[in-house]
């Protein structure tokens, strides 16, 4: 029997003045292909902090901007799963939240190490079609038919649930 380590997480959608929105690259762990993919900006909470509070100190030290707690409010979306990565097993609720930022910039302030050589890969503002169109793997699933709601500042009262993996695509037609 595997035993998983469970590992919340908080994660915010960043909404530039141009409705274009953050991704950071990196390389997923399993049970997803290793190649380059991409996420939201976030990670683990620290014990004692909530969702909109781990998501606000992700947000500074991973892009810079500063947010608050009360500003992120109630989360819009979450999705469950497990993964693991170099032996160690975890199952993970991520939650997310959504906030606009006053520009589309990228300025870290304390990475993990691991955070820098992701760093590294890149970064990218995507606007919601391109998202839409892309054929590159994206976290979490489902979030571009999220955006045109939130973008609107339109929000549900409940939070959307996402799923944890990507759908296979048809093969039909080639």
């Amino acid at each position: 029997m595997t035993v998983r380590t469970q590992r919340p997480t908080a994660r915010v959608i960043l909404a530039a003045p141009d409705d274009r929105v953050l991704l950071l690259r990196f390389v997923p762990p399993d049970p997803w292909p290793k190649e380059p993919s991409w996420h939201l900006p976030g990670g683990g909470l620290e014990p004692g902090e909530s969702p909109a509070q781990a998501a606000a100190r992700e947000a500074l030290e991973e892009t810079g901007h500063v947010l608050s707690a009360a500003e992120l409010g109630d989360p819009v979306a979450v999705n469950e799963g497990a993964w693991s990565n170099l032996g160690r097993h975890f199952y993970t609720v991520h939650t997310y939240f959504f906030a606009r930022v006053p520009s589309a910039t990228v300025a870290p302030t304390a990475l993990e190490e691991y955070e820098r050589e992701e760093f590294k890969l890149g970064n990218r503002w995507w606007r919601a079609d391109e998202l839409a169109a892309t054929e590159e793997r994206v976290f979490p699933p489902g979030l571009a038919a999220l955006l045109p709601d939130l973008l609107a500042g339109v929000r549900s009262p409940v939070p959307a649930r996402l799923l944890w993996t990507h759908e296979k695509k048809s093969s039909e037609g080639m």
